[in-house]
């Protein structure tokens, strides 16, 4: 499968390009789409202030009446027989009794904060739905699995051995750890579940969810069993049978806690071993083992790609000569980058990968970003980028596909593949303008750890640096497609990841590209 775009809409290759609507709007995929979510969030925590102060309205007129009545009634307590001997105090009581408590009746049922209660059910579209919930649980799997992250650092703040000014709740790890077990991911569910056990308190919030400690240490308990840990998982058992005398003992605990010891008693089943894999080449492509160029290439100012280079030469760096490939450094302006984000960010959708047996777009866990496209001509910003993109390739651009700005969110990534399509030449894709020869791809953002793109066939991984673009050629010297090419856009770990990528067809290459000989 390889990437597909709206491009092929407009020019009117005719595959329909679908995607469900859940997909599009998926929150997580983008930080730019996530910093929509943090302003709802302002607006319904202000809205809580809101209905808090509503209640305490309502509390306030309730303790002040209380008051009034109740010094009313003192008064006449001291001395009741004089009291009601006053016709005053007799038609005063007689009337607080029929009208006042039928009033505050009504005050008490009358519902504090309705309003308030709308603006939430108005904004609950926009909030994340279980869809998203899941997906954010699997983009901090595939951080920890991709970069070898452990649950009690993360809970800290300390990602990848550096500290961060953020830290999980055990709400936020039991909720981890309850969609991982969902997964039958034992083993990280085991981790997060002992996490959440560790940072335990019984505050608002664990009460607001109804998140007690013998909760967690049930799940956990049967975490362990399905692990294989029968003695570990008893272990548990019988320390939640030990909790105070408050917590009320779960009759099925108790059930299986007994199955379990016969279980253990009858066959003695020995604790399942667990080895730590080795890391594939694409992960440690990801982690930066790879980071450090071979002393053979070197850089250069490019001064012969194009006639315009003689008075504007380029800063780039050869990286590999085959397949081949170069980084350009200081290639594009900071505000051809700000140009570039502003105008995305209202389109952004999410990103799809082309499926060539359903001849459709689909989206797909492999690919976890947004995107939006730009026609060349759009304006001056993308004129110049393109005209840029000659500069730096020799090559035509005419029939190549329109520059597509990307952004990446929680744990977003691109896994393996390739830019070129590898279909027959009769292939609606490319019977127009041919495959990809080859594909540029600008960095827009820093990014403080992650989000590598890795080739893995290569052993070498460009990492983000504001400003610099990788290009690469996709097809060999016989327009077949280079399978050394093999790459992915590793996870961003912490940052926001913004890119620009264009896609260049090899039919107009004809007069650009010399004939090889083979």
């Amino acid at each position: 499968m390889c990437t597909y775009g709206l491009l092929f809409l407009i020019f009117g290759f005719g595959f329909g390009a679908t995607q469900n609507a859940a997909d599009v709007g998926s929150l997580t995929t983008s930080v730019a789409g996530l910093e929509q979510l943090l302003a709802t969030e302002y607006l319904l925590i202000q809205n809580l202030d809101d209905y808090a102060n509503a209640l305490e309205k309502k509390l306030l007129v309730i303790r002040r009446v209380a008051t009034i009545l109740r010094e009313e009634n003192e008064k006449a307590q001291r001395n009741s027989e004089y009291y009601l001997s006053i016709p005053t105090n007799i038609f005063s009581l007689v009337r607080r009794s029929q009208m006042d408590w039928v009033y505050l009746d009504i005050f008490m049922k009358r519902s504090a904060g309705e309003e308030q209660i709308k603006v939430l059910q108005d904004h609950w579209i926009h909030l994340p739905k279980t869809d998203d919930f899941n997906e954010a649980v699997n983009a901090i799997s595939r951080l920890q699995d991709t970069y070898d992250l452990k649950a009690a650092d993360l809970a800290k703040g300390v990602i990848n051995g550096k500290k961060y000014d953020t830290k999980l709740s055990s709400l936020d790890c039991f909720a981890l750890g309850s969609e991982l077990f969902n997964q039958n991911d034992f083993i990280n569910a085991g981790y997060w579940l002992y996490t959440a056990l560790q940072l335990y308190e019984e505050d608002v919030m664990t009460r607001l969810h109804t998140l007690s400690q013998s909760t967690i240490m049930e799940l956990y308990a049967e975490t362990l069993l399905r692990q294989g840990r029968h003695q570990d998982s008893l272990l548990v058992m019988n320390a939640i049978l030990v909790l105070p005398s408050d917590v009320p003992k779960n009759s099925l605990i108790i059930k299986k806690k007994a199955d379990l010891e016969l279980h253990i008693k009858t066959y003695n089943p020995q604790p399942v071993r667990h080895p730590k894999t080795e890391p594939t080449v694409y992960q440690r492509c990801c982690r930066g083992d790879f980071s450090s160029r071979s002393s053979k290439f070197y850089c250069i100012y490019n001064t012969t790609t194009t006639a315009f280079l003689k008075l504007a030469p380029l800063k780039m760096e050869v990286i590999s000569l085959d397949p081949y490939m170069v980084v350009f450094h200081d290639i594009m302006s900071d505000v051809e980058i700000t140009t570039l984000q502003d105008m995305a960010r209202p389109h952004l959708q999410r990103a799809t990968v082309y499926n060539h047996a359903r001849k459709r777009s689909e989206a797909v866990a492999g690919r976890t970003s947004k995107f939006a496209w730009f026609y060349d001509h759009t304006n001056a910003v993308t004129k110049r980028v393109n005209k840029r993109i000659e500069d730096m390739t020799g090559l035509d651009l005419v029939g190549s596909e329109m520059l597509q700005v990307m952004n990446y969110g929680l744990g977003g990534h691109y896994s393996t593949h390739y830019d070129f399509f590898n279909v027959s030449t009769e292939n609606d894709i490319v019977s127009m303008q041919g495959d990809r020869k080859a594909t540029v791809l600008f960095y827009l953002t820093d990014v403080d750890q992650g989000g590598a793109t890795a080739f893995p066939n290569l052993e070498t991984a460009i990492f983000p640096k504001k400003g610099t673009a990788v290009m690469w050629y996709n097809l060999n010297n016989r327009f077949e497609g280079d399978h050394k090419t093999l790459h992915s856009g590793c996870p961003v770990l912490v940052g926001s990841k913004w890119v620009t990528n264009k896609w260049i067809r090899e039919r107009n290459q004809i007069f650009k590209l010399p004939c090889y000989k083979e």
